[in-house]
């Protein structure tokens, strides 16, 4: 069974070279990980506000231009929700994109993700200290970001659960057909 890079006791000691390339090597994958997560997280939070949007049309195509003022009104807390999810789940990927962007500033890496990573222009490689700094720079806008898709999920289940309430509003009320 591998252990979570997040377990109490897995980081490697300050050290010699071996340490760092081995902590180094420790704090990418960590990142790695959580923005494997992050992705997931948003794509869970797109699913879901893809299928209450397709509900909200459909109930709205359906009514045929009859619902009344009472549905419209129920339907303004699912459009809040929708557009909080959406931005978070917006937020964490610009997170991402921003942190990269400075990390690369900082490194003099080019600006391109498409070039190969070529530090100061030199093709040295960066110094420890360095690059430790960079990556637990990138850790933590990882950990940011996914912080921020966990809410857009959140957020866009809270939609759905209105979404469904509101649909059974419409029907209740009788104005969908």
């Amino acid at each position: 069974m591998t252990r979570s890079p997040f377990e109490r006791g897995t980081a490697p000691r300050p050290g010699g070279p071996a340490n760092e390339a081995v902590r180094a090597d420790h704090l990418l994958g960590a990142a790695e990980g959580l923005l494997r997560t992050c992705g997931q997280d948003a794509a869970v939070a797109a699913a879901v506000l893809v299928l209450v949007l397709v509900g909200v049309l459909t109930q709205l195509a359906h009514g045929g231009g009859r619902l009344g003022v009472l549905p419209l009104v129920l339907l303004a807390p699912v459009a809040v929700t929708f557009t909080i999810s959406a931005g978070l789940a917006v937020r964490s990927r610009l997170t991402v994109v921003a942190a990269l962007g400075e990390i690369r500033g900082r490194t003099g890496a080019p600006l391109d993700p498409g070039v190969p990573w070529t530090p100061f222009a030199l093709g040295t490689a960066l110094d420890g200290r360095v690059l430790d700094e960079e990556l637990r720079r990138l850790l933590a806008a990882a950990h940011r970001c996914c912080e921020l898709a966990w809410q857009a999920v959140v957020w866009g289940v809270a939609t759905a659960v209105l979404c469904v309430c509101w649909t059974l509003a419409v029907v209740a009320t009788g104005v969908g057909g």
